[in-house]
């Protein structure tokens, strides 16, 4: 795959301090041949800088001496993305490609509350784009997950409808806060981001539109750095999350509740990056997979099951006495979810299968690569996190403990 294509192209990148974001971001910057790179940050500057130091720390610096990275304030649900006058007229003479990164993937937000984040940013994003006198592709990142209304079976890379009018269902749920189908999904996100397909690829826009669905994304192979990747944005991790801290919802009792044969889809989120990337090179337009056939498939049961047999010994008694647990999203929520969705899907890639033959930047060929290595790095590294929290925590609590006996509160 020829990474020259990229060779000055002028890049106008939305959702870059994101998962998945970030690594595209360092790909552009760092090892393709791109101009410029527009980034749209929200808030400031320098709170875009400083989640990168977070989640690419050694790499903030080099991408930053690049000189391409061009920062434009503003925010994806304001009209005109909240751009200056002057910053959107460089956006319109300037851009080529465009890659819509942007999106909340949390599970907790109800319909209402993620339809402005998750459709119509991405709406308004298009309008604008038919202004753009330069653009020659369009990404738009979507997910697997818009399908999971879907029957057990193969999934295919298309648009399944599912609406007689996806507009008029639009305009119901901004009026109402609600749709008959938010049940026939895997969560509200899912739902928002299928009516945002549905209603891009309807608009009758003047660019190309690609759509890449990433499955379940896992830390990095090798970009920007091995295991990258913020376990609060790795669905998979929070997963073990749940399963290492909360004693009422441990792993016996979800394995009694799940068929353990079903595919958990995980990829890397290099991969995804890569076959973006790609894809972008091609000239590829229409619905992409970014699934587990282009890395390697587990099961549910077979994710557990390693999860126990790299695990440190004694780390996960230890972790589910403390009681911890992250994310936004309430274990019994989490497990509802996982109970209704866990169906024998097989998310088709057949569009991204050449890649796997591959080698290079845009390749996906993972040549000495080994999964079974990789994923107990990424169990040992989980669970050293956690017993840093958990001394953190008794640490805590032992210096609270003291603090009442000096003050004669016990």
């Amino acid at each position: 795959m020829d990474s020259e294509w990229f060779r000055g192209q002028v890049v106008f990148l939305t959702g870059a301090t994101g998962n998945l974001g970030g690594c595209l971001l360092y790909k552009l910057a760092i090892q393709l041949p791109t101009a410029k790179i527009f980034v749209l940050v929200r808030g400031s500057v320098q709170k875009a800088i400083e989640a990168w130091e977070q989640s690419m720390p050694e790499q903030v610096e080099e991408i930053i001496a690049t000189c391409k990275i061009q920062f434009f304030l503003g925010d994806m649900t304001r009209p005109n993305l909240g751009l200056s006058p002057a910053n959107l007229s460089r956006l319109q003479n300037e851009a080529t490609v465009v890659i819509n990164a942007a999106g909340d993937i949390a599970l907790s937000r109800d319909l209402a509350e993620t339809i402005p984040i998750n459709c119509t940013a991405h709406l308004t994003l298009a309008t604008l784009l038919d202004s753009f006198t330069q653009l020659q592709r369009f990404l738009h990142i979507s997910t697997t997950y818009v399908s999971s209304f879907l029957p057990n079976g193969v999934v295919k890379e298309q648009i399944y409808p599912l609406y007689k009018d996806p507009a008029e269902e639009l305009e119901k749920i901004r009026v109402t806060g609600k749709s008959g189908y938010t049940q026939e999904f895997a969560a509200p996100y899912a739902l928002a981001k299928h009516l945002a397909e549905c209603l891009l690829v309807g608009g009758g826009h003047r660019f190309p539109i690609l759509i890449v669905r990433p499955c379940l994304i896992s830390p990095a192979i090798a970009e920007p750095y091995p295991l990258y990747g913020s376990d609060g944005a790795i669905p998979v991790h929070s997963f073990l999350q749940i399963l290492l801290g909360d004693s009422e919802y441990w792993a016996l009792k979800l394995e009694r509740a799940l068929p353990s044969h079903a595919t958990c889809n995980e990829i890397p989120v290099d991969l995804v990056a890569r076959t973006c990337l790609a894809h972008i090179a091609e000239g590829t337009t229409g619905v992409v997979h970014a699934g587990a056939d282009l890395y390697i498939s587990r099961s549910i049961g077979e994710l557990l099951e390693r999860m126990r047999r790299y695990a440190p010994e004694g780390a996960v008694e230890q972790v589910r006495k403390a009681g911890i647990s992250d994310g936004d999203v309430t274990a019994p929520e989490f497990y509802s979810m996982i109970q209704q969705f866990a169906r024998d899907w097989k998310i088709e890639c057949t569009r991204s299968a050449h890649l796997k033959q591959v080698a290079g930047l845009l390749g996906i060929d993972l040549d000495d690569h080994d999964p079974e290595i990789f994923f107990k790095l990424r169990v040992e590294r989980l669970a050293k996190a956690f017993l840093e929290k958990l001394e953190s925590a008794t640490k805590a609590s032992n210096k609270a403990f003291v603090g009442n006996i000096v003050h004669g509160s016990l």
